[in-house]
């Protein structure tokens, strides 16, 4: 996995698994309000998840403030079948599996939450157009693999 940090942001790539280097990015150089890019995710097992979410506990009782963005399909994925993975932090943004029924075109676009907050609480998936054919996606599994974490009250 690799790193890049800043004072304000964190942007993860790879692997999120037992090699990760999570363990180091919760130090006291942080800003009170930090944001996090998963974006380059592309892969998570149970060792990597259970890390990640020592990570968040770790900087939600150091008081930050946690913000997630381009959050990685297989990441929120993880979080709406766990539903501690996304701790405290507040998700502005994911990918999510798309299809197109007419051409058979998939994508992942990058779904932000804010436009989109009562249909997601909803558990309705906002509408995509596919960019092959135009027609219309439709997300590419049951909702709840998507969805979910947004019910939280």
């Amino acid at each position: 996995m690799t790193v890049t940090r800043s004072a304000s942001r964190l942007v993860l790539a790879g692997r999120l698994d037992d090699a990760a280097p999570l363990s180091g990015l919760a130090t006291t150089d942080l800003d009170r309000h930090l944001v996090i890019d998963t974006g380059g995710i592309s892969f998570v097992n149970s060792i990597g998840i259970r890390e990640w979410m020592r990570l968040l506990r770790t900087l939600h009782e150091a008081g930050i403030q946690v913000a997630l963005e381009n959050v990685a399909d297989v990441l929120i994925t993880q979080m709406n079948m766990i539903p501690d993975a996304s701790g405290h932090a507040e998700i502005r943004s994911f990918h999510a599996l798309y299809a197109c029924e007419a051409c058979g075109a998939e994508s992942s676009p990058l779904i932000e939450v804010a436009p989109h907050r009562a249909e997601l609480a909803a558990m309705r998936p906002p509408s995509v157009k596919c960019d092959e054919c135009g027609g219309k996606m439709d997300l590419g599994d049951y909702p709840e693999r998507y969805l979910s974490v947004f019910r939280k009250p």
